[in-house]
């Protein structure tokens, strides 16, 4: 897997770096706000905090950076105490040393009570006293900060890794010292969502209203779009082709990253400079097929750690196959599998704990659309193979990648409206969450479109679906939504003389902040690209991606350059 800079690993995540600046201001003057970033594996956490440390150029505010991730104690507490004197030596002009204890030693003259408390702690290591260690640990930025009349900012990448350490109450522990430490400004990440948000709303329950939760997302299709242009460069991608790629990995900055390099490596090998379907089809192949393709591996590394536990791992691969069926209840899998339900709830949950499936209601599903694809159509046949020619297998992968395009193609091309009206079609009373909001998904018998009179400069489709009950007005919305829309569709479906029972708003472009709190105060729903994108996945169907020209996808280049592309399909 290729390394980048954080200066490229950060595409994309203004809006998240400046409320981390932000915060930091706040810190210094006397208002403390802590943040927990959220997110994915991979999803670009890290090179926020990476491109936060590298702008940090205050004097006054000292860093320390924790990566907990299969880390012990030891390690800990020399990651801490060496970060600390680190940028506390930095600072000062010191001369800096890369052994800790010569930091400690350079150092203790001029801040005592810290190095007094550090040597406290490295006598209770010695004489294996680990939760004195543990506790004098994270109280030492206190003790730090009242003696140099400095601030610091404490990050805990993969916080909820602490309970690894295997001591008792070891979040509570950590909480009573946030809630004392005024000059300290604590920011935790992690990938394990529904452990995090356990740990913030429970462990630390009392700190809970002073964490900002800020859920760090995959690309929306604006910043993909870009990103894909500013990898590509000088490279032509036709805007098509590149919403079949941005669906593909679901806006996913890695796995865009990575096949978007493996692309640029084949336009240099076969001198092209426009990407067509076959080009496409080899970059994937090279990176998800291919045993040694470097999302393969992650793809493998990923279920070969999933499937460590003593006992039960054999059983993770054939869950997680199951779950690419589509959206599945607990008892649809046990019974898929022939398996007790209280055997597989289990798994469930471990899975859902490590973040690779959510729980949303009573059903089960695999967020991620790639790690989803790898299963379904590369390690599911994989296993079920008896002719083990791996050409064979690679046919086979190749057929049904060029089967998603032409499915997406299909799809794309289709009306907005009838994109939405199939989507409405699955809903079965379904309860689901989002965005912290649960919904209940009407069963709706018939879906028309509706003509309302709505004054100019309103402009937008309108559905009437209708349930048992009564009737629902869906609003389709492709440009900004504005507080005049809202009103609009009230009045309208007012005059309409039947029972309303509900409205929903679907915008795919910027919602104006006193249209949504109008729309709410009406009790209406209104869904984003996030959260059209979140059902669209839940029901295994592709996003809907509406940037860029209407233009097809072409399967194969024009005739200028017929020898390069057939080489490249071979």
């Amino acid at each position: 897997m290729s390394r980048l800079s954080f200066e490229e690993n950060f595409f994309g995540r203004r809006p998240i770096f400046d409320v981390l600046k932000k915060r930091l201001l706040g810190l210094k003057e006397g208002y403390r706000q802590n943040i927990a970033l959220l997110g994915d594996r991979y999803v670009g956490k890290s090179s926020i905090l990476q491109k936060f440390l590298a702008d940090l150029d205050d004097k006054d505010i000292i860093p320390i950076y924790l990566d907990l991730n299969f880390k012990d104690l030891s390690y800990v507490v020399m990651k801490y105490v060496g970060g600390l004197l680190h940028h506390y030596s930095k600072s000062q002009n010191f001369t800096l040393h890369e052994d800790v204890q010569l930091l400690i030693e350079s150092t203790k003259k001029f801040i005592p009570q810290t190095a007094k408390a550090i040597a406290k702690i490295q006598a209770d290591m010695a004489h294996g006293r680990s939760l004195e260690a543990y506790r004098a640990l994270i109280n030492l930025s206190e003790v730090f900060t009242a003696e140099t009349n400095k601030f610091c900012v404490v990050i805990l990448d993969e916080f909820q890794s602490l309970e690894q350490l295997a001591l008792p109450h070891v979040f509570q522990e950590l909480g009573k010292n946030i809630m004392t430490q005024k000059r300290c400004l604590y920011i935790v990440t992690s990938s394990s969502l529904e452990q995090a948000k356990k740990i913030l709303s429970e462990k630390l329950s009392l700190l809970f209203g002073n964490f900002e939760t800020i859920v760090v997302e995959p690309f929306d299709l604006k910043t993909s779009q870009d990103f894909i242009q500013q990898r590509l460069e000088k490279i032509k991608m036709g805007n098509s082709l590149q919403n079949f790629l941005i669906d593909f990995t679901g806006g996913h900055p890695l796995y865009l990253n990575l096949i978007l390099q493996e692309l640029r490596y084949l336009c240099a090998i076969h001198n092209q400079n426009e990407i067509y379907v076959p080009l496409l089809a080899s970059a994937v192949e090279n990176a998800i097929f291919n045993p040694w393709g470097v999302l393969s591996r992650h793809f493998e590394l990923t279920v070969d750690q999933l499937c460590s536990v003593k006992g039960s791992g054999g059983a993770i691969p054939p869950i997680l196959i199951a779950l690419t069926s589509g959206r599945q209840k607990l008892q649809d899998v046990s019974r898929a599998l022939g398996l007790k339900q209280s055997f597989v709830s289990q798994r469930l949950a471990r899975l859902v704990e490590e973040g690779v499936v959510v729980k949303n209601g009573t059903f089960f599903y695999i967020k991620d659309k790639l790690f989803k694809y790898w299963l379904k159509y590369v390690l599911q046949k994989q296993l079920k193979a008896v002719d083990v020619s791996l050409e064979k297998q690679r046919e086979a992968f190749l057929l049904e990648l060029h089967r998603a395009v032409d499915d997406f193609k299909l799809a794309s091309q289709k009306d907005l409206s009838l994109r939405i009206t199939e989507l409405l079609r699955r809903f079965e009373n379904e309860a689901l969450n989002m965005n912290g909001r649960r919904y209940r998904l009407p069963t709706f018998k018939k879906i028309l479109p509706a003509k309302l009179k709505m004054p100019q400069p309103c402009f937008f489709d309108v559905l009437d679906a209708s349930t048992e009950e009564g009737s629902w007005f869906i609003i389709l919305k492709k440009d900004s939504l504005c507080e005049g829309d809202v009103s609009a569709v009230l009045t309208e479906s007012k005059k309409k003389g039947t029972k309303t029972l509900g409205h929903i708003i679907i915008s795919l472009a910027d919602i104006e902040e006193n249209a949504k709190l109008k729309a709410l105060q009406e009790r209406m729903w209104v869904w984003n690209e996030h959260e059209l994108n979140t059902l669209l996945n839940f029901y295994d169907q592709p996003y809907i991606l509406l940037g860029g020209d209407p233009e097809p996808i072409v399967v194969e280049p024009p005739p200028a350059d017929p020898q390069n592309i057939e080489q490249i399909a071979q």
